[in-house]
């Protein structure tokens, strides 16, 4: 694993668990898999420590475990992927709460909140912060509908479990088993919500749910599609799209890389029958034929009987996503000159030197230096041939080309500097900016207190006067500060994304 990635992911580390915990993750990156007593003489810290820190770690799917070649020692390995997906997680909450509403939102945050938990557990916490934090009773029949809801859909699956008393462990559970719903005791949960059960014993206890990353993955795959096609075309071609991508799971695995046919008489009966976009189905055969027309070969025809099939080629969009993105951080770093030549250099596939300047009719010095900076960069590499002569003498040639998949792990590494980068700034401004922070979080709660005691509003003004004007221009450019952070943040993950999934798609 890269430098950057190593940083980051103890970064992460850090931010979430503390510093103990991080030093964990450092030993296991810098080491690779290791058994606990060589974590703890790499680290220098107490045992206990170290297996509470490794206890936290795999609660939280962070870190895996499996038995050395004796069967009685654990060699646990650092899960880079899962922890690079504490960024994402505010993605995750916020698409459930498009889905399913408040409820289902404050649901998975407990569970992500603690690692994983029993469905019971999770009703009573959500309907207490309900009561708390929104003065709101929910019926606990409705929030379980809800949990099943996500169980339906697999945004939440169970733990694996051993039951085999093994010196090590090696939890396993099968597909069919995963999204079974659990029977709950709504009379307890509403006894220990009135407080007249202080100690309940739930029927479910044994349960534990979190949350399957490659459910929300795969909206998170579709939005990008469906975006794309968006932008390059309009709302009705992506509408289009959407509705191919729902009918492919109706025939294929969610990953696989190219969908069965999917007839398109069913796609242009489902956008009638929601009538909601009337020129779509006026237009259909035109935007159906715009798109597979397109270059970028997002949907293939297969058979002309009924109006056709069409295949909706995954690999192929990703492809193309990645191609997009890496030319973008071309145009963004080097201009546009730059980004004429590396577009140059993918259509031609391989191309001599002598006509880089030819093409992208730029002046030979200038597209010599800008190629060769583009090879410095990594964007670009060079494949020499040697061409025999009549006489017996050869000749050399260098040909340029783009490699895509090597330029995506570089980008990718590129990526992760640059959220470390962006943490990094972060807990500066927090560590930099603390005092006042601190007392920005005092006043507000003692404001909430005070509000909830029902004081007048000249007390509460009092209280607002403890922080003074300069210090409210303080806290505003720190929030400002924050959230452009936090922004960035979120577009390097996007970026981030698109790139793995190409890798995922070219890997298989």
């Amino acid at each position: 694993m890269s430098m950057n990635l190593g940083k980051l992911v103890c970064l992460l580390i850090k931010e979430r668990f503390g510093d103990i915990v991080k030093q964990i993750a450092h030993y296991l990156h810098t080491h690779g898999s290791s058994p606990l007593l060589y974590i703890k003489k790499g680290t220098d810290l107490p045992l206990s420590k170290v297996k509470e820190s490794l206890c936290v770690l795999i609660k939280y799917g962070l870190v895996s475990f499996k038995p050395n070649k004796n069967h009685n020692i654990a060699n646990y390995t650092l899960l880079y992927d899962k922890i690079l997906l504490i960024v994402r997680y505010p993605a995750y909450i916020s698409l459930i709460k498009q889905k399913f509403g408040e409820e289902t939102e404050i649901m998975l945050e407990e569970i992500i909140q603690n690692g994983y938990a029993c469905m019971s557990e999770v009703l009573y916490k959500t309907q207490d912060r309900l009561i708390k934090e929104q003065e709101k009773n929910v019926p606990f029949t409705e929030l379980r509908d809800k949990f099943y809801s996500l169980i339906i859909a697999k945004y939440i699956e169970r733990v694996p479990f051993d039951a085999d008393e093994k010196p090590v462990p090696e939890p396993t559970i099968s597909d069919c088993q995963k999204y079974i719903q659990p029977e709950i005791n709504i009379k307890i949960l509403s006894e220990q919500i009135a407080g007249t059960n202080t100690n309940p014993t739930y029927p479910d206890k044994n349960i534990y749910w979190n949350i399957n990353h490659d459910r929300f993955h795969q909206d998170m795959r579709d939005a990008q599609i469906v975006s794309a096609i968006r932008n390059k075309f309009d709302p009705e071609a992506g509408e289009v799209i959407r509705i191919l991508l729902q009918q492919m799971y109706i025939r294929n695995e969610p990953w696989t890389h190219a969908s069965n046919p999917i007839p398109i008489l069913e796609v242009k009966d489902i956008i009638r029958k929601m009538n909601k976009f009337p020129n779509l189905v006026a237009f259909f055969d035109n935007y159906v034929s715009v798109v597979e027309q397109d270059c970028c070969n997002v949907i293939l025809k297969v058979g002309e009987a009924s109006g056709g099939s069409y295949q909706i080629n995954m690999k192929q969009i990703f492809t193309v996503l990645a191609w997009e993105t890496i030319d973008q951080i071309v145009l963004e770093r080097f201009g546009s000159k730059a980004a004429r030549i590396f577009r140059l250099i993918k259509a031609k596939g391989y191309i001599e030197p002598d006509n880089i300047q030819k093409f992208a009719m730029i002046p030979a010095k200038e597209a010599k230096r800008i190629s060769y900076q583009l090879l410095e960069e990594n964007f670009v590499d060079i494949h020499e041939l040697r061409k025999p002569m009549a006489v017996g003498a050869a000749k050399s040639f260098t040909l340029f080309h783009i490699n895509l998949a090597r330029v995506v792990r570089m980008v990718l590494d590129l990526c992760y500097k640059t959220m470390y980068n962006m943490l990094t700034r972060k807990f500066h401004e927090h560590e930099f900016n603390k005092r006042i922070i601190d007392k920005k979080q005092k006043v507000d709660t003692l404001l909430l207190t005070v509000k909830s005691q029902g004081a007048p509003n000249e007390q509460l003004a009092d209280i607002e006067g403890m922080i003074s004007p300069p210090e409210r221009e303080i806290l505003a450019r720190i929030e400002l500060n924050l959230e452009k952070i936090n922004a960035v943040e979120f577009e390097i993950d996007d970026t981030i994304f698109i790139l793995q999934m190409f890798l995922a798609y070219e890997k298989e």
